[in-house]
């Protein structure tokens, strides 16, 4: 007697617990699970992260970046359903909705459900769940295997996103952090040292001689911190690309090609985030600077179209440099203008032969 009533016992709470599954399945609610991984808000500021920021107006923005990347990630998290995390990110002004569209890249079926819906946000998406993977502490292995089941062109950008986070948080209480980056195979460290340059402009913007000695110490990664500097002195500034090209005027001239690369990666991702916002932004530019940054989008997007075409691996990489050669013949640096096209030589001609050096 004594079993069959403890067999019942537990019969009914299996009964329960397989109810609340139930429940949390149907109205979204399992995402709970993740409450541990939310950033509290309240701490990502300047002055609580001891970054490095000069100005008032540049605290400010960078506050706010913080804080809408922290809503949209912790948003993924807490609401029950996708689209109400997606309504988040709708209600952000146009300059700071990227960043919190970078926090809600998690998820199964993550290209079905995010990238596709939204393709303006993809390359945000795609270094969001490498931030998300990050923050869940993967190792580099597990990083790869779920990085070859996405867009081998964009999902590269996932490692990008791994390395922000390890700069961004564990970097500054363990010196030794970036060694994890160190683990990746080929490209993946290169793309995955981008991220810390991103880290690397938050933590030392207010300081630009800080800043090309922190890049100094990543060593045979250096140009690739630099390109990622470039990238977040535009993409956080896109109404202010003065700001950017002070700081690639101050850029030993080593990394100058690799910073141009960057301001070009962020000017492409900008003008897809919000295209009028885009124009509005860069009207402001002096014309030379307009036709520099049109001329650097339209041949980041021929190249990606280039490397798509063909069966090459390494796609990524071969985008990159493609577009960084390219760059380094036809656009004065600091995206200040269009050189003049050199007699005989069309202007923007990259062979498919030269995409696979």
């Amino acid at each position: 007697m004594g079993r069959s009533l403890f067999d019942a016992y537990m019969a009914y709470w299996y009964y329960i617990l397989a109810g609340v599954i139930v429940l949390l399945c149907a109205t979204g609610r399992w995402r709970l699970v993740f409450l541990p991984f939310a950033i509290p808000r309240r701490k990502m500021t300047v002055e609580r992260l001891g970054l490095h920021v000069a100005g008032a107006d540049q605290v400010a923005r960078v506050d706010t970046i913080l804080n809408h990347f922290a809503g949209g990630f912790n948003a993924m998290i807490t609401r029950p359903r996708l689209s109400a995390a997606f309504d988040y990110c709708e209600h952000c002004p146009p300059h700071f909705r990227p960043f919190a569209e970078e926090g809600v890249a998690m998820g199964a079926e993550f290209e079905k459900l995010i990238v596709r819906p939204r393709p303006g946000f993809r390359y945000l998406y795609y270094v969001g769940l490498g931030f998300w993977a990050g923050m869940r502490s993967y190792a580099p292995g597990r990083l790869e295997r779920m990085v070859d089941g996405l867009d081998p062109l964009h999902g590269h950008l996932c490692y990008d996103g791994y390395g922000f986070k390890v700069a961004f948080f564990d970097h500054p209480k363990d010196a030794a952090a970036l060694d994890r980056l160190r683990g990746f195979r080929g490209y993946a460290r290169n793309a995955a040292f981008h991220g810390v340059g991103r880290a690397q402009w938050f933590r030392f913007i207010g300081e630009p001689l800080r800043l090309v000695e922190e890049i100094r110490r990543t060593g045979e990664f250096a140009a690739d911190v630099a390109a990622g500097v470039g990238l977040a002195a535009v993409f956080v500034n896109p109404d202010r690309l003065d700001l950017a090209q002070d700081m690639g005027r101050r850029m030993p001239p080593e990394w100058h090609e690799h910073f141009h690369l960057g301001m070009c990666f962020a000017l492409k991702a900008r003008s897809i985030n919000h295209l009028e916002q885009f124009n509005l932004d860069l009207a402001r530019q002096p014309k030379d600077v307009q036709q520099a940054a049109w001329a650097s989008i339209r041949e980041c997007d021929r190249v990606e179209l280039l490397v798509r075409s063909d069966a090459a691996e390494d796609k990524y990489r071969r985008w990159r440099e493609a577009v960084t050669a390219w760059m380094a013949e036809e656009i004065e640096y600091p995206m200040a203008g269009v050189r003049p096209a050199t007699a005989g030589k069309p202007r923007g001609v990259v062979s498919r032969a030269a995409t696979r050096s």
